[in-house]
């Protein structure tokens, strides 16, 4: 029993190491290729024809396997802005963002920036501009302002010794300084729709001329007296002419004159004095309005357009004035002759005796010496109220600007018209004083206030041409150009027709007046123009 167990183990163990010595047999699988097998070492000595060599590869089926797969390197980085090194695709130049798949296993995700461009669309702006701007000239009643000339012939226009000191024509104001700030905002994500705001103001310009006139000083008499009559020195004559509305012949009201008439008979009144001419001019206007973009180009584009369309409201406002002015310092003396006794009561020349002579003003009789003044003055008002309508493009090519806006407003002008005059008058001895309503442009006939309202419309064109200096900052100069159709301007109310009756200074002060009324609130038309130099901002 024994024997045999003892028997059968050696049997099994026979049978293994005969097993382990054999070379094993490849598994092939169901269909599909075969991959390749590497064979283990051959455990005993070889045999003919049993395998291949030690350590040797087994190579593929023939018809049944492709070749062993092989790991890729990573891409080579193209230059910068085009790391994949495609070049261009079309004309829309390479993506402008993070690029998906990864460009490959062993680099990080590639970021191409957007392309620089200036005309991408902001969200915000601000401009700043200098102006040099020019007006037109503003008109005047016609005749002569102010006339010197011979001391009897009164300044007269068309004497032969009067000289025209300031003419009644146009006075240009020249250059003018002012300025133009805008600012606005796109609301929407698509920056379509927004509000600008643009305010325009020319400062006040200002023409003033003045001329002095003595038509004596006091100093030595005849016959060397002291303190007596007046000495003629300095232009003798200063007139203001206007037409007689009696006679419809030039007069003139004298200033200034080494032989004004007093009050008492064959006295001489000798006068210093002055007259001056001014005239002022001021604009100013805003336009709120909404903006609409119509057309805006791609970003990239080198060469880019934006349209906009503007609609809102807008407010215009012109004010200007002209005044004239007189003073005059009158005396008035009758020479009294003095006589003393001298040796053996023979009565000797002492000389004369100035005697203040009464001056008459405004139908009030006043002892010399006194101050006379007269003004005239005439305020214009011209507001505007209305709809405004109007088309911006602005136009790019590289870092260069050219933009055009073009407004067109339509609504209602309120025009005002304020006439005031006043003769006065003071005694510089007795300090005794007085004064009437009325000067000689602006008399009885026509100080007052008046207004009127026209339908009206102003033309509005700005021009620019600049660089974009950076990104968000550009500097450009430009061309501006404002029309309002319906104005009314003080130089234009001045009536030259007068009745003397009606000044104050008039020795034919209070007789029966001839009416010189108001010449009806004349209109004109009114333009100003010029260049610019501004800066502008964006975000």
């Amino acid at each position: 029993m024994r024997k045999r167990f003892l028997g059968s183990i050696a049997a099994l163990a026979a049978g293994a190491g005969t097993a382990w010595g054999q070379s094993p047999v490849p598994v092939v699988p169901v269909g599909g290729p075969q991959p390749a097998v590497m064979a283990p070492a051959a455990i005993g000595p070889a045999m003919s024809g049993a395998g291949p060599a030690v350590g040797a590869a087994l190579g593929p089926v023939a018809g049944e396997h492709g070749p062993n797969p092989v790991l890729m390197p990573p891409i080579a980085v193209g230059p910068p802005g085009d790391p994949m090194g495609l070049g261009p695709t079309a004309t829309l130049g390479p993506p402008p963002g993070p690029m998906y798949p990864n460009p490959g296993p062993y680099t990080a995700p590639m970021y191409q920036p957007a392309p620089t461009s200036y005309g991408t669309p902001t969200h915000a702006w601000f401009t700043g501009e200098y102006l040099l701007l020019f007006n037109t000239s503003q008109p005047g009643p016609g005749v002569p302002l102010l006339t010197t000339g011979s001391p009897n012939q009164g300044g007269i226009p068309g004497a032969p010794t009067t000289t025209a000191l300031i003419g009644g024509g146009e006075i240009n104001y020249g250059g003018i300084s002012g300025f133009r700030i805008g600012a606005g905002f796109f609301g929407d994500a698509d920056r379509r729709f927004g509000f600008d705001l643009g305010t325009m103001y020319a400062a006040p310009k200002q023409y003033s001329k003045t001329f002095d006139a003595n038509s004596g000083s006091a100093g030595t008499g005849p016959f060397g007296t002291p303190g007596g009559a007046l000495v003629g020195s300095g232009i003798p004559v200063l007139a203001r002419p206007f037409i007689d509305a009696n006679t419809g012949l030039f007069t003139s009201l004298v200033v200034v004159a080494p032989n004004l008439p007093g009050v008492t008979p064959g006295s001489t009144v000798l006068s210093v004095g002055l007259a001056n001419v001014n005239t002022r001019s001021s604009f100013w206007s805003a336009d709120p309005a909404a903006i609409w973009n119509l057309y805006r180009a791609a970003p990239e584009s080198r060469f880019g357009v934006s349209i906009d369309l503007l609609a809102g409201y807008k407010h215009a406002q012109l004010n200007e004035e002209y005044v004239i002015s007189s003073q005059t310092l009158v005396r008035g003396a009758t020479l009294v002759p003095q006589f003393v006794t001298g040796p053996f009561g023979v009565p000797v020349f002492n000389g004369f005796l100035a005697i203040p002579d009464p001056v008459s003003v405004g139908g009030v009789t006043t002892a010399s010496p006194s101050t006379i003044d007269i003004a005239d003055r005439f305020v214009t008002t011209n507001r505007f109220n209305g709809g405004d309508f109007g088309v911006r493009m602005n136009a790019r090519y590289g870092i260069f600007n050219v933009a055009a806006t073009g407004r067109f407003a339509v609504g209602n002008m309120h025009q005002t018209l304020r006439v005031r005059g006043v003769t006065s008058f003071q005694n510089t001895d007795t300090g005794r004083s007085g004064f009437a309503y009325a000067g000689l442009y602006a008399n009885a006939s026509n100080v007052g206030t008046y207004s009127n309202d026209e339908f009206a419309v102003i033309p509005d064109l700005n021009l620019t041409v600049g660089i974009n200096v950076t990104r968000c900052l550009s500097m450009y100069v430009g061309y501006n150009f404002v029309y309002l159709n319906k104005v009314i301007r003080p130089g234009n109310q001045l009536n030259p027709v007068i009745d003397p009756s009606i000044v104050p200074f008039s020795t034919a002060y209070g007789n029966a007046a001839v009416p010189s009324p108001l010449k009806g609130l004349v209109q004109d038309d009114f333009t100003i123009q010029g260049v610019s130099f501004g800066f502008g901002l964006k975000y």
